[in-house]
C-alpha cells in the first residue's frame, strides 16, 4: 500500500538548504587551507582557494538573505526561530529522549526545540563569520572596524573558531535528523513526508507522547 505524502519542505526551501549548505562546506574548506595550506593538497593554489572562498562567501550572503525574506513572506519564520521562554521549557523532555533517558518526546511542531536554537545559532554566527571575514577579506578599508573588535588577530580567532563551531552543528544537524527517523532526513532531498509520520499531534498537546516521531529538521 502506497503510503500517502504531505508536502514538508517546499522547493525554494529545500534549494536554499543545498546552497547554504554547500557554501558553508566549501567555506570551511578553504578556510582551513588557507589557514594550514600543507595540510591538504584539495586546491591547487592558494589563489584558488582565496577565488573560491570569498566567491562562496558571496553564495552564502545570497543565500541568508533569501532564506530570512522567504522566512518573513511565507511566515515560516516561526518554525526556525527560538523562543528563548518558550523553547527552553521544552528542552529537557527532548535532551532526555536523545539521551536515551525517554523512549519518547511530544510533539514540538515541524522542528523541536534543539533545531530551532541551532537554525538561529547558525543566522547569528552567518552575520559574524560574514563580518569578520569581510574586514579579513579588505584590511584597509575596516581598520576602524577592526580595532572596535580587539584587532586583526581577534578577527581571526573569532574567524576561525566559528568555522569549528560550524563543522560540529553540521555533524549535530545529522545526528537529530537520523534519531527522529530516515523520513525525516529524506524530507529535505524528496520535500516530503509520510502523512501520518507525526500521528496528527499539534503543538498544543505538547504533553502528549507519541512514540518518539516528533518532526526534526
Amino acid at each position: 500500500m502506497i503510503k500517502k505524502m504531505e508536502l514538508r519542505h517546499p522547493l525554494w526551501l529545500r534549494l536554499l538548504h543545498w546552497s547554504n549548505m554547500i557554501s558553508i562546506t566549501m567555506l570551511c574548506l578553504t578556510g582551513y587551507y588557507i589557514h594550514a595550506p600543507r595540510t591538504f593538497s584539495l586546491f591547487s593554489s592558494m589563489d584558488v582557494a582565496r577565488m573560491v572562498h570569498f566567491g562562496m562567501a558571496y553564495v552564502l550572503v545570497f543565500g541568508m538573505v533569501l532564506r530570512v525574506y522567504f522566512g518573513i513572506v511565507t511566515k515560516e519564520w516561526h518554525n526556525v526561530i527560538y523562543s528563548p521562554i518558550k523553547d527552553t521549557m521544552k528542552l529537557p523532555s527532548m535532551i532526555k529522549y536523545y539521551l536515551f533517558l525517554a523512549k519518547d518526546h511530544p510533539f514540538y511542531g515541524k522542528y523541536n526545540p534543539g533545531q530551532k536554537g541551532m537554525y538561529t545559532g547558525v543566522l547569528v554566527l552567518a552575520i559574524c563569520q560574514m563580518v569578520t571575514g569581510f574586514i579579513l577579506y579588505s584590511p584597509l578599508y575596516f581598520t576602524h572596524a577592526a580595532g572596535v573588535l580587539g584587532g586583526y588577530m581577534t578577527i581571526r580567532l573569532i574567524h576561525y573558531i566559528i568555522t569549528w563551531i560550524f563543522v560540529l552543528m553540521v555533524f549535530v544537524h545529522v545526528y537529530l535528523d537520523v534519531a527522529e527517523g530516515i523520513p525525516v532526513l529524506m524530507s529535505i532531498f524528496t520535500g516530503k513526508i509520510p502523512a501520518d509520520f507525526h500521528h496528527g499531534y499539534h503543538e498544543d498537546e505538547m504533553d502528549m507522547p507519541h512514540s518518539g516521531k516528533g518532526i526534526g529538521a
